[in-house]
Parts: C-alpha cells; structure tokens; sequence
C-alpha cells in the first residue's frame, strides 16, 4: 500500500508518495515539488534552492516559508537534475521530473556533516536522496575535503605535472571513499553513478581550475602569459561520452561542460592557431564566436555533449543581454541542438531577450542620468552635490557581468530595507550597449540612480577609483567621504555598515 505524508503548513497542502519514479525524460516539463521543515529555523537566514540546469547557468529560487521553517518550491523540469539546497551551508538533492521531496533536517548547524546527519527524506526518491545524503556526510567529514592547507600547497607549490598526480592520489582516495559507502549502505543504482559522477566532477573542477588558483597563489600578474601545459585538459574526456542516466547528477555535468568551454575547447583552438592569449586568462581572433562555435563541433565527438556544450555558449550571450551571436549561427543551433531540454527553453529565453531588446520599457523606480557630455569628475561631483548629507552606496556593474546581475534582487532587498531613510543607491555601468543596459533595468526593475558610461568614461572611471573587475561598489558618508571600497562590499554583506555610517 502507498504511504501518504500530508504536509499542513500556510502554504499549499502536498502530497507524497514513497514509490520510487523512474529516471526518464520528456518533451514536456513536469512540476517538482520541493518542501520540508527546518527544526530551529532562524528566520533571518536565508534558505535557497539553486537549481542545476544543464546547459543553462544555475538558478536560485527562494521557497514560501513561514515562521517556523516550513517550506516549500515548485521548479519544472524536462529532465532529472540535482540542487544545491541551502540554509547556513548547503548539501544537494536529487529531483526528477513529477517528484514530490520532502526534506526535514535539524537548522541548528553551521557544517554539512552535522546537518546530512539529521535529514530525513519523505515522498518520491526518498531512498535515493537518503543515499546521497549519506555519501556527501562521508565525503565532507573526510580529509579529502577538510585538508584545505594540502589542498593550497599543492596548487601554490607544484608544477603541473606533479598537480595531475596529486589529483590522481586524490581521485583513488575518493574511490575507496564510494567503495566503503558501498559496502555499508548499499545503496541503489541511481545513487551509487550519482557518487561516481560527484566524485568526476570534483577531479575535474580542481583540474580546471589550476592554472587560474596557481596564478593567484604566486602573485603573477596579469600580463603573466604562464600556462599549462598542452594537452593539460584532455583527461576533461575521460568523462565523455554524456548520457540521460547521469542527468540525475546535472552539477557534474554543467560543471565539465563550462570547463570544455572555457579551458579545453580554448586550449585546443590555440594549440591550433585559431585564438591567440590577450592575458592570462582570455583570448582573441578576428571572430572568436566563430572559432569558438566551429570549435566545439569539431573537438567534441559525443552528439548529446556537443549539444549541451553549443546550448551554454549560446545562453551565455543571453546572461549578458545579447542575441546577434544567436542569430548570426541560428543554422548551427538548428542543425545540431536537437534535444528538446535543450532546444525549447533557449529559444524561449531568445524570443523573450528579443522582445525586450526591441521593445524596452522605461524602468519607473530607476532615475536615469545623463552622463554622455560629463566628465568623470563631473559625474562624480553631480553625485555628490545632489545627494549631500546622505549616505550613498554606488554599485560599477556592467550588462554582461553575471555576477553583477545575480547581486540586483540583493540590492532590491537591500533597498527597501533602507526606503525613505538617507541612503541613496547608485549604479554606474560600464562598457555596455544602452539597448542592454536598459533591457536589464526593466528586467530587474532597479530603482536608485542609474548613469551608462561611454567606453572612453569607463576607463576613466575605473583609472580615478581603481577598479580591478566588477561589480565592485563605493560607500561614501554623509560628508562625501569614501570611507571604504571594494568588490567584498555586496549588498547582502553591507547593511550593518550603511547602518553605521547613518549614525
């Protein structure tokens, strides 16, 4: 007979099912429901799902809940993902689609291991994610994890060479890590390739990522042109090919297919003469979208992957409010991106980016400044002389800077809890198109005071307050003293100093 769990909190009743779903896929999206109740629940923490969607950049939505930590989210799907649920610290869960998951754990804890000690799991895959849930304990309470002094030596001190076998020792730990929670739990199928592919994914991400944390740990500049090795990222192929059954784990999978793009796809274009390295960390050619395009199709010889791989390229254009790459190479995505996961939502975030580009509508929150015929001190003085004897938080973002984007429903947040107060919110943006700049401003409906910088300002502006990368921001008192600056100043992070400063 079927156990039903009733869940009776404010917010919509649900029902779950212990049955097991099975792991398919569809041309349609089905709902997932993703509830539960966090005992000791803080309401000032926040608690978020961020979604891993293959072929798209992850999402974070924030669940309904009440006063006492009842919670719950409903995300569709075509395909079987995992998320990153969060509240304190994280650990992920395993959705497919029609899934009803509920999730109830202790909030009193700051680690993973003490907080995946209390979860327990009720409705569709219940037994997969207690599975889960019981490796990612073993794997967090482990060295392999906790052992963050090796792990910084080895990227500071070694050589590529030696890095790769450091890995490699790393990697045969972790296995014998799966096999004994193999032994001890034995878990089911799905649970057990969902390990294998965490385990994949965290050999190729500190893979990946060596040449940029070497960099940083010796302090070369950015001018410094070292780099790996070629041939450094081909063991990225050891994970290939790609098929539905490991979509169940669609971090590892977005993880390897952001590092084909920008480490093994680039590499191998280089190797080949068709880019040339600008610094470090990027590259031009007379048409990098195309090398790049072309460049996927004829390094990556697994069908599924290269349309995952050609997906994200395009929806990176997207996250930063641009189509033309999109319309110039529509033939490729049709010719090869077949996959209806894959296909629809792009078309849909192109049709709906189209949209807005063609037709923007005026941000009314937003008090939109000119700037065109001003000076950088100019600008700087207006700002100040207009806002006086308030205390100003200025935001340098631009349109194509995702983790700027992802900071604006932070600074809405960070807005009301100061409205009608002396602060006044700023926004410059830098080195982006007006047709963007004001398509993101409709988007997230940003109120405060908005000036676009033209390129030649922008290089200015970032000269007078030296600025290295964005976002960064500026906190300025109510005397027009810039009392601290920095990229670590996020909205989330800088409300008790804003608190401060209004004394």
């Amino acid at each position: 007979m079927k156990k039903i769990v009733l869940l009776l909190f404010s917010v919509p009743i649900v029902i779950f099912s212990s049955f097991e779903p099975k792991n398919q896929y569809g041309d349609v999206t089905q709902k997932i429901i993703v509830a539960g109740k966090i005992n000791n629940y803080d309401p000032s923490r926040e608690v978020y799902l961020a979604v891993n969607w293959i072929g798209f950049m992850q999402e974070q939505i924030n669940p309904k809940i009440d006063s006492v930590g009842n919670f719950m989210a409903i995300i569709e799907s075509y395909v079987p993902i995992d998320a990153w649920l969060g509240y304190r610290t994280n650990f992920l869960v395993l959705l497919h689609p029609g899934d009803s998951l509920f999730i109830h754990f202790d909030g009193q804890y700051g680690n993973r291991p003490a907080i995946l000690n209390t979860i327990e799991f009720g409705g569709d895959a219940a037994q997969t994610n207690q599975y889960a849930a019981k490796f990612q304990q073993m794997y967090f309470s482990n060295e392999l994890f906790t052992n963050r002094d090796r792990q910084n030596m080895a990227v500071k001190d070694y050589d590529a060479e030696q890095y790769v076998q450091y890995l490699d020792t790393i990697k045969q730990k972790s296995i014998e890590l799966y096999d004994k929670f193999v032994a001890e739990n034995n878990p089911n199928e799905e649970s057990k390739k969902w390990a294998q592919l965490y385990i994949e994914e965290n050999y190729n991400y500190n893979l990946g990522w060596y040449a940029n944390n070497h960099r940083r740990a010796n302090n070369m500049e950015r001018d410094n042109l070292w780099d790996v090795p070629s041939g450094f990222y081909n063991k990225f192929y050891n994970s290939l090919p790609i098929d539905h059954s490991m979509f169940i784990c669609s971090h590892a999978i977005s993880g390897l297919s952001s590092l084909f793009l920008h480490r093994y796809i680039r590499c191998k274009l280089k190797d080949k003469g068709d880019i040339i390295a600008v610094t470090a960390n990027s590259f031009a050619s007379k048409d990098i979208d195309s090398v790049s395009i072309f460049g996927v199709i004829e390094f990556v010889h697994d069908p599924l992957f290269r349309q995952i791989l050609l997906t994200e390229y395009f929806n990176n254009d997207f996250q930063q409010h641009k189509i033309a790459v999109f319309e110039r190479f529509r033939d490729v995505a049709d010719t090869y991106i077949k996959e209806h996961f894959l296909r629809e939502p792009l078309l849909q975030k192109y049709i709906q980016l189209k949209s807005w580009i063609d037709n923007p509508q005026e941000n009314t929150e937003a008090i939109l400044k000119e700037a065109a015929n001003l000076s950088i001190n100019q600008i700087v003085d207006e700002i100040l002389q207009q806002n006086k004897n308030k205390v100003i938080y200025v935001d340098f973002w631009a349109t194509w800077c995702g983790p700027c984007l992802a900071e604006f429903p932070n600074s809405k947040i960070l807005e009301r809890e100061f409205e009608g107060k002396d602060v006044v919110f700023v926004y410059i943006c830098l080195d982006s198109e007006e047709k963007q700049f004001k398509v993101v401003l409709d988007k997230y409906q940003i109120g405060g005071q908005h000036y676009i910088l033209s390129r030649t300002q922008s290089a200015e502006m970032r000269t007078l307050f030296e600025i290295s990368g964005i976002p960064s921001y500026l906190l300025i008192d109510k005397n027009g003293v810039i009392k601290e600056k920095g990229s670590h100043l996020r909205p989330l992070d800088v409300k008790n100093k804003i608190k401060e400063m209004m004394k």
